[in-house]
């Protein structure tokens, strides 16, 4: 009984991993980036996903001085 609940445990921890996606997939969606970058300001979450999603979601205008 112990190791089906280590089972389901390990399935769990892998089913909540996300794969990264390219900057290369979210220039081809730029929509997806943009809701992506969003979701990730609200949960707070910094991941390689959401710096790619950014990137592409919010471009940093060339023009704009920090």
């Amino acid at each position: 009984m112990k190791r089906c609940g280590i089972f389901f445990f390990m399935i769990f921890l892998l089913g909540a991993c996300e794969r990264t996606k390219s900057v290369e997939y979210y220039q081809n969606n730029p929509e997806i980036a943009k809701k992506r970058s969003l979701e990730c300001r609200d949960k707070a979450i910094i991941s390689q996903d959401c710096v790619n999603a950014h990137k592409v979601g919010f471009p940093k205008d060339e023009n704009e001085s920090w």
